[in-house]
C-alpha cells in the first residue's frame, strides 16, 4: 500500500515510559517507548487508522507478558498510525518483537497487484510538502532475503527493508533491532536532514485477496 498517502505528522513526543518485561539489552537507556493500552479505544490513546481498502480489524489483547497490538487482515488493508517526533540522527536505534501467524498470498513480486505484507512497521520523515517526505518501512517478506531493501511500487521516496522472511519462524516472537539513521543512509544515499515524525503498523493482503495476521509488541526508541 502506499504509504506517503498519510497527511503529513505534526511533532508530539512520546514520554518515556517501562515497556513490559524491563528494558531491550540493545538500548540500555531508553529515549521513549511507543506502546498499546488495554481495554482503552486505540483513537482515545493517540492512534488514527488511514484506511487503503476497508479495515483491517485492530485490537490490543494480552499476549507475551504484557499488552500487545493485534491485527487481522481478510482481504483488507488499513494502517494505524500516531504521530512521534526525535532525530534519528542522535537517537537512532529503534527494537521491537512482532509475531506473524499467516502470511498473504503472494510471492517474490514488488508490484502494486502483490505489495502486501503480513507485517509492516513504518518510521515516517516528513519534508516540507508531502513531496519532500520520506518514509522508512520495515517488513516480513514471503520470500526477499533478510537484509534486502527494495523501493516501495508506489512511490520512490518509501523504502521496504526485510527484516524477516518466510515461514521458518511463523507463530513465533521475533525480536528486531535496528539502526534507523544507518538503514536510512543506506535506502536514500545520505543522512537523515529532518526528525522522523510519526510511526505506523500495517498487516494488510488486499491486493492478493488473501489473509494475513501479526502481533506487534511495543516499539523502543534509544541510542
Amino acid at each position: 500500500m502506499l504509504s506517503l498517502h498519510l497527511p503529513l505528522m505534526t511533532a508530539a513526543l512520546i514520554g518515556a515510559h517501562p515497556a513490559p518485561g524491563g528494558e531491550t539489552p540493545f538500548i540500555r537507556a531508553p529515549f521513549a517507548v511507543v506502546s498499546f493500552t488495554p481495554g482503552k479505544p486505540l483513537k482515545d490513546n493517540g492512534w488514527r487508522e488511514k484506511i487503503y481498502n476497508r479495515r483491517v480489524t485492530w485490537a490490543v489483547v494480552e499476549e507475551a507478558g504484557g499488552p500487545v497490538l493485534h491485527g487481522t487482515s481478510e482481504g483488507t488493508a488499513s494502517m494505524l498510525y500516531r504521530d512521534l517526533d526525535f532525530d534519528a540522527n542522535a537517537e537512532p536505534r529503534v527494537s521491537w518483537r512482532w509475531k506473524l501467524m499467516r502470511l498473504p498470498g503472494k510471492g517474490a513480486e514488488n508490484d502494486h497487484t502483490h505489495d502486501d505484507y503480513g507485517a509492516r512497521v513504518y518510521f515516517f520523515f516528513p519534508g516540507w510538502t508531502f513531496f519532500t517526505s520520506y518514509v522508512l518501512e520495515y517488513v516480513w517478506d514471503n520470500e526477499a532475503p533478510v537484509g534486502t531493501i527494495k523501493t516501495s511500487p508506489s512511490s520512490g521516496k518509501c523504502a521496504l527493508v526485510v527484516v524477516n522472511s518466510g515461514t521458518p519462524a511463523l507463530g513465533e516472537w521475533v525480536t528486531v533491532e535496528r539502526n534507523l539513521r544507518e538503514d536510512f543512509t543506506k535506502a536514500f544515499g545520505w543522512a537523515p536532514d529532518r526528525n522522523v515524525g510519526g510511526i505506523g503498523f500495517m498487516t494488510d493482503s488486499d491486493n492478493t485477496r488473501s489473509y494475513a495476521e501479526a502481533y506487534y509488541g511495543p516499539v523502543t526508541i534509544g541510542k
